[in-house]
């Protein structure tokens, strides 16, 4: 097993496991309002997001959208899964106030979670392990480096860092929708308005 499906085990892990880093499920408002036209019928009227379906000139540039598509689809699922499951969690332990029944919990939990995912996580290729961990930032609001850092420890943090330095990562990457993930936004936007 590669090291970077270790890591990505281990920082996955951290983000099922931590009930303090989950935030509320981003919601798009929806505009909807009505008119009457002149039958006398009530008509919804509904502002729809403009989605843009990438074509290039260049067959290999379509090659690489469309890998690239493939994988974001198959690591989409996951990134929702962390933060619903971080949401599920937080929910369970607002009243608990014993650090002891909050430490069982969260193991516990843990527990629950790799019996779950491990065997699809460790099916994902290097590639969609990556997408995965820009995903999860981007539904968490965390890196991968502050998510081990905050609950892991620094040591532990700057550990895996060096691990995923080693394969040419960095934990400490954050999402950008605006410049290096465009493409990545550009999926998700895509699946999220049920177009692919």
């Amino acid at each position: 097993m590669s090291w970077l499906r270790i890591l990505l085990i281990g920082v996955l892990a951290t983000a099922f496991c931590w009930p303090t880093v989950a935030q509320e499920p981003k919601k798009k408002p929806v505009a909807v309002r009505f008119i009457i036209d002149d039958n006398g019928d009530t008509l919804p009227v509904v502002n729809i997001e403009t989605v843009t379906v990438r074509h290039f000139k260049k067959r290999r540039q379509q090659i690489k959208y469309d890998k690239l598509m493939r994988n974001v689809k198959k690591a989409y699922p996951y990134a929702i899964a962390a933060r619903d499951e971080l949401a599920t969690m937080n929910a369970n332990l607002e009243g608990v106030t014993d650090i002891q029944q909050r430490e069982a919990y969260i193991k516990e939990y843990e527990k629950q979670m790799f019996k779950r995912y491990e065997k699809e996580l460790r099916a994902l290729t290097i590639s969609q392990g990556r997408i995965l961990l820009k995903l999860v930032d981007r539904e968490i609001n965390n890196t991968a480096f502050e998510l081990v850092q905050e609950y892991r420890g620094s040591f532990s943090a700057y550990f895996w860092q060096g691990v995923a330095r080693i394969f040419g990562e960095n934990l400490k990457s954050e999402y950008d929708p605006e410049e290096e993930d465009m493409y990545i936004e550009e999926i998700v936007l895509l699946i999220e308005a049920g177009v692919i």
